[in-house]
């Protein structure tokens, strides 16, 4: 293993669902002097469903032959997803075109991660097909006499250990540029929720998590995601900051977005020295653009929908 310093360093920012981490993204990416190759676009295949978690997960703790092969299935739909330009009418991020060896790198993961593809019907496989009960009764004759299509490879992933080795291998290849040594900027690469596991797929890396004031976050979410219980938010807002106080690690830094904001020039200096780069570089970012998503949520709450936060919800109130 290469030293740390001949290591592609990574500099991820998180948030949990419009919690303001887009203006400490955009501090960073408008110095200029980090890469960062997605262009601002969320890298989603750490924490997406079907995802590296969900192959990891697999890989583990949950790790059985027919799951196995039915969640790399799943990745490379996934992926396919991920790696075509959106339309109107389709779900797409265009990985494909703002990482041009993306599909090859994946390929060469896949193959990496599978222990073992063995010729074989799997009960899964048959499970999973929609199809009426005509359909059904033929498939069921061809499988009994060995009629139907060419027996499917049966894919078993390797331990855990071995699996995230290649997910950073793969992240290493992906973003590496030898005659681009800048440390690596991007967005969203893994989940605000579960800051660490979420991000350890990228070997030499510093994460900087963002939360709000959950007033203006449930305002956020209900003009933007039509979230509109604020009962349920409540409950999901503790989930999350239970899970987030267990989190004591120096690889992640924590910045309440409203400090950020009218304390700019303080938490630049603090980000600058968690991430190891220098503050002295300026930025096109303007904290005083960000200062009116601060207290929006006069203009979408109602009172009862203010009081019943600001009474469950005291503790993370931004005075």
């Amino acid at each position: 293993m290469n030293s740390k310093s001949n290591l592609v360093k990574y500099i991820i920012v998180l948030g949990t669902t419009y919690s303001g981490s887009g203006a400490v993204y955009d501090y960073l990416a408008g110095r200029g002097d980090l890469r960062d190759p997605l262009l601002g676009k969320e890298y989603l295949l750490p924490q997406m469903p079907n995802g590296l978690m969900s192959l990891e997960a697999t890989s583990g703790p949950a790790f059985h032959p027919g799951t196995s092969d039915f969640v790399i299935s799943q990745f490379k739909k996934t992926v396919k997803k991920l790696c075509r330009s959106g339309k109107p009418w389709r779900y797409g991020e265009g990985y494909n075109f703002l990482l041009p060896s993306f599909e090859k790198q994946i390929e060469e993961f896949i193959n990496e991660i599978c222990a073992a593809n063995f010729p074989m019907r799997l009960t899964w496989q048959r499970l999973m097909k929609s199809q009426s009960p005509i359909r059904y009764f033929i498939n069921l004759l061809n499988y009994k006499f060995n009629l139907s299509e060419k027996v499917p490879q049966s894919r078993l992933l390797v331990c855990q250990n071995d699996f995230i080795i290649a997910a950073q291998n793969f992240h290493n290849k992906l973003f590496q540029i030898e005659i681009d040594k800048r440390p690596i900027l991007l967005n969203q690469a893994g989940s605000g929720w579960n800051p660490i596991s979420s991000t350890k797929y990228f070997l030499n890396r510093k994460i900087v998590l963002i939360t709000r004031d959950p007033r203006d976050q449930f305002a956020e979410l209900k003009l933007f995601k039509k979230a509109n219980s604020v009962k349920e938010f409540i409950n999901w807002y503790k989930e999350m900051q239970i899970r987030l106080k267990h989190i004591n690690n120096p690889l992640v830094m924590h910045i309440r977005f409203e400090d950020f904001v009218k304390n700019n020039k303080k938490m630049v200096q603090t980000l600058c020295d968690h991430v190891s780069i220098t503050s002295n570089f300026l930025s096109n970012y303007k904290p005083n653009s960000s200062k009116k998503n601060i207290g929006k949520y006069t203009e979408f709450l109602d009172q009862k929908e203010i009081n019943d936060i600001e009474t469950s919800l005291l503790e993370y109130i931004y005075f």
